[in-house]
């Protein structure tokens, strides 16, 4: 009997020895089907572009392909609510921007945590906002448009294309102390042409909207509300650069997965979009579509997005805006 123990006592490591091993077999042939790349807007849009972009290259990399699926609603709710829910195995992934940042600060019920239920993965590209101005107002730089709005409170108009950028515009409406009739428009197009006919005195958004009339004069291009100038824009300093501090505003694209999903899936997929959004390539048409690559790590990225959370909470609360229920 005391030999059966023994044999028993020396077999049980060996067969723990092999459950490791064998569990670390399964995580290495990950992925063994494709994936799901869910898109929380309808086609066409910006993150819809990000998503196309991305997945081809990743399908390459993973052996698996793909599949966008779009399933838009509720401000984005929907898709991210379908991610946050999903198998935590890396087979169902999440492409995001402000939705994933903002909605929380919008939204009084979400179905999800947004903090536990979904892992940020990797960053895709940056497209920070510009203080874009008419040319008829009297001011040549961010500092002279402050004191022109705190010397005529509630005279100069902003167009808001949407809550991403109605949010941008709150934030530099308080850290400034000033007051402006903010205009909401359906979308960015109306409101870069409302700009452009003198409508609105100014906006603060990305320059998709913008290239032709930035180009001959009837736009004006003040701050860039990023770490950096933008390639398109080179002679157009940071916010910083103007004055005007940390006002830092932007669209954010990124990649995330349901909040359980091992380190180890994480971790790959962050190495393999790291690797695409560092190509040559890939760089040159998220430049084209206003977006500056920067890869992070996990813990760089999820640091930001969580960063990005709270702040928009600190925003619409004192911006005193109403939530959406």
């Amino acid at each position: 009997m005391k030999r059966s123990y023994q044999f028993i006592s020396v077999l049980r490591p060996l067969v723990m020895l092999a459950v490791l091993v064998a569990a670390g077999a399964v995580r290495s042939e990950y992925p063994e089907k494709p994936l799901r790349a869910v898109v929380p807007f309808a086609p066409g849009g910006a993150n819809d572009v990000m998503g196309r972009l991305v997945s081809p290259e990743l399908g390459k990399l993973l052996g698996q392909p793909v599949i966008i699926d779009n399933k838009p609603g509720a401000g984005g709710n929907i898709g991210l609510d379908f991610v946050a829910k999903s198998k935590p195995d890396g087979y169902t992934i999440l492409f995001s921007a402000t939705a994933s940042t903002q909605n929380p600060a919008l939204y009084r019920h979400l179905p999800f945590d947004p903090i536990k239920d979904l892992q940020p993965v990797a960053e895709v590209g940056q497209a920070a906002y510009v203080i874009l101005v008419h040319p008829k107002v009297a001011a040549n730089n961010p500092l002279e448009l402050i004191e022109l709005a705190r010397r005529n409170p509630g005279k100069l108009n902003v167009a808001s294309g949407g809550l991403g950028t109605r949010l941008s515009v709150e934030m530099f409406r308080i850290q400034n102390k000033i007051n402006v009739e903010i205009i909401p428009y359906q979308g960015t197009g109306p409101a870069a042409i409302a700009v452009v006919r003198g409508e609105a005195d100014f906006a603060i958004m990305d320059t998709s909207a913008y290239t032709g009339f930035l180009a001959s004069g009837q736009v004006k291009a003040f701050a860039v509300a990023g770490d950096k100038r933008l390639s398109s824009l080179p002679n157009v300093p940071t916010a910083r650069e103007a004055g005007l501090g940390d006002y830092l505003a932007g669209t954010i694209f990124g990649v995330y997965v349901a909040g359980a999903t091992s380190p180890e899936i994480v971790q790959k997929l962050n190495t393999l979009i790291n690797r695409i959004i560092s190509t040559p390539a890939t760089q040159e048409r998220l430049r084209q579509l206003g977006a500056e690559p920067n890869p992070k790590s996990v813990e760089e990225f999820t640091k930001l997005i969580h960063r990005e959370i709270a702040l928009w909470k600190t925003i619409v609360k004192q911006a005193n805006l109403p939530y959406v229920d």
